[in-house]
């Protein structure tokens, strides 16, 4: 069975190019090559651009390929680096990858991305591309950190609506996690698959059914949603 994997560049403008591996993309292998084989600038940046790689010899680092493909070109222009992860894992998700390994120019390395859904990429690698200086911190994070459970939150959940247009996702969530005990860091499937019916809802719906939700309206629409699904 072919692991899948997406070899990209991001370079210090933003600009990531990026190419199909189609076998043995686990870390254990790929990685492992590219580490051995690619582990400099020109050489990943040359190899990002091949467009299409059916595999790397383990041994050689030679390339195994059968298709010629372009690479792909993408900008990735968020200004926060969990928007700008979010964004790499939705690259890796459109190439039906596996795994996806990034060479971040400024950090002169390779990091690597594993496809497990939901916004779980944009967490694995938000750090990093913070530490890359190309992005910022998402200052959401430290508010609901230390102010979510405090006093005078509503005018705080107010900040994140901006006039029914839209809402904070990552910021619900956390408030989520928050109410039913979830630890920082720790993967909750009911909780990501309401984030994610949610963002569905909104693109389906619109965001104008939700404009009168405060931040108790949707603990109650995630509470009934999961109910629904242990009851089905």
């Amino acid at each position: 069975m072919a692991t899948r994997a997406m070899v990209a560049f991001l370079d210090d403008d933003k600009q990531l190019v990026t190419t199909y591996n189609h076998f043995d993309g686990y870390p254990q292998y790929l990685g492992k090559v590219l580490k051995k084989f690619y582990n400099d600038e020109r050489a990943a940046e040359e190899l990002a651009g091949e467009g299409y790689i059916s595999y790397l010899d383990i041994d050689t680092g030679e390339i195994n390929a059968r298709n010629k493909q372009e690479p792909g070109y993408k900008v990735i222009d968020a200004k926060d680096a969990f928007s700008a992860g979010m964004m790499l894992g939705d690259e890796v998700k459109d190439m039906g990858a596996d795994y996806g390994y990034v060479w971040i120019k400024p950090l002169n390395g390779w990091y690597v991305l594993k496809n497990s859904g939901g916004d779980s990429m944009a967490k694995q690698i938000e750090d990093t591309l913070v530490k890359s200086g190309m992005y910022e911190a998402d200052v959401t994070d430290i508010d609901i950190n230390e102010n979510i459970m405090e006093q005078g939150w509503e005018s705080k959940w107010a900040n994140f609506l901006a006039e029914a247009k839209g809402v904070d996702f990552k910021v619900l969530k956390k408030y989520l996690q928050k109410v039913n005990d979830v630890e920082e860091g720790e993967f909750d499937y009911a909780i990501d698959g309401y984030i994610e019916s949610l963002q569905n809802s909104f693109r389906i719906d619109g965001p104008e059914a939700y404009e009168d939700f405060e931040m108790d309206d949707y603990v109650e629409d995630f509470d009934n949603w999961f109910n629904d699904r242990m009851d089905s």
